[in-house]
């Protein structure tokens, strides 16, 4: 059955819109965070609106702090969507399923808009899939489309384009031929920011991401091929799991926080580094700062989107983030992992590849 997927969206039953996170969920609750609310006011104007409701982006920006704001608009008005969650030891923004008046799934809308009349933004959001799914050979069922324009609440003039990818082989078929196509010399309707825009880019996520100006521009201009331009256009690419490839349950494990730990550590396996999270299995780890477990760390986990596919095996990673013991109750066993994208850490946690650290234009 289709359950919850990353990045598909839901509407309460008081209008308000959620953006779930991640493929795993309590079972009688979805993990998400509140992107937008509506103005039922004919004073307000805002660049979403649909049916004659504006709505507010009441998301400052894409960050665990961010999150942390939209949740104490939740406690004052909406007390019921914030869950202290036992099984990770932290207050989550939690959406009772009998709260879920609608349910926004990214590949029916990619076929309604495929089977209906557009409007510019929409036709370009076709020309983009379908010219990623004749490269790729993909078909055009395992693409969708999130964001504005699933909710069709999308400003022609100001929205981006938010593409996902199902499936873990289609979505590493994108990711080579993306990396490919915008490192190429070729002529193509795929390129990386650059000059006025890169730096524009940069300054955004410096002002709320612990990243120098530099690192933040070698992050887009080498590593970032999920975000960058399309015809002029914005776009980004969400790798997604389907529900064959998920073998957990959210009950499955509970974590337990330790503390703030900076560690070096040589990633042996990439492969859930695509998706959210974004899972590095790793080895040779050294605690730079905090306290060591008393076993060894062996997964670094971002909920932090930015730190996605900075690493392959073989290459080592400094990251700075919460400590947690997991014990998994299905497995019998006990792990340490950092975790990239918490609140404890107040968004001055991040992974960074080492070779950042002696870059040299």
């Amino acid at each position: 059955m289709r359950g919850f997927r990353d990045r598909d969206f839901l509407e309460s039953s008081e209008g308000l819109i959620f953006c779930v996170i991640g493929n795993i969920h309590p079972a009688d609750r979805v993990i998400a965070y509140l992107k937008y609310i509506p103005h039922y006011s004919s004073s307000i104007r805002t660049k979403w609106s649909r049916s004659g409701i504006m709505y507010g982006r009441i998301l400052p920006y894409y960050s665990a702090m961010g999150v942390k704001d939209t949740m104490n608009y939740l406690r004052n008005h909406y007390p019921e969507y914030i869950v202290f969650d036992k099984y990770r030891s932290i207050e989550l923004i939690e959406v009772p399923k009998y709260k879920i008046k609608t349910h926004f799934k990214p590949e029916e809308r990619l076929q309604e808009i495929l089977s209906s009349q557009r409007d510019d933004l929409e036709k370009l959001a076709i020309d983009l899939v379908e010219e990623l799914s004749d490269i790729t050979n993909i078909n055009l069922v395992n693409f969708g489309i999130t964001g504005s324009l699933l909710l069709k609440i999308h400003n022609i003039q100001y929205s981006d384009i938010d593409v996902i990818i199902y499936g873990e082989r289609n979505s590493w078929i994108i990711r080579d031929a993306l990396r490919e196509l915008l490192h190429s010399e070729k002529e193509s309707h795929f390129s990386l920011p650059r000059g006025k825009m890169l730096e524009e880019w940069s300054k955004d996520i410096i002002s709320h991401h612990p990243l120098s100006l530099r690192e933040a521009m070698i992050l887009y201009s080498k590593y970032k091929w999920n975000r960058a331009i399309y015809k002029g256009r914005q776009f980004s690419i969400h790798p997604v799991k389907l529900e064959s490839e998920v073998n957990e349950q959210w009950e499955d494990k509970i974590h337990k926080p330790l503390g703030l730990v900076k560690v070096k550590a040589r990633v042996i396996d990439n492969r859930d580094a695509i998706f959210m999270p974004a899972v590095y299995i790793v080895d040779n780890v050294r605690v730079l700062e905090g306290v060591s477990p008393p076993g060894q760390i062996t997964r670094i986990v971002s909920y932090e989107g930015l730190y996605v596919d900075l690493a392959k095996p073989g290459e080592e990673i400094v990251a700075y983030g919460k400590l947690e013991e997991v014990e998994d109750l299905k497995n019998g066993e006990i792990y340490y992992q950092v975790t990239i994208g918490t609140f404890e850490a107040a968004g001055r946690d991040y992974i960074k590849p080492i070779e950042w650290f002696n870059y040299v234009d």
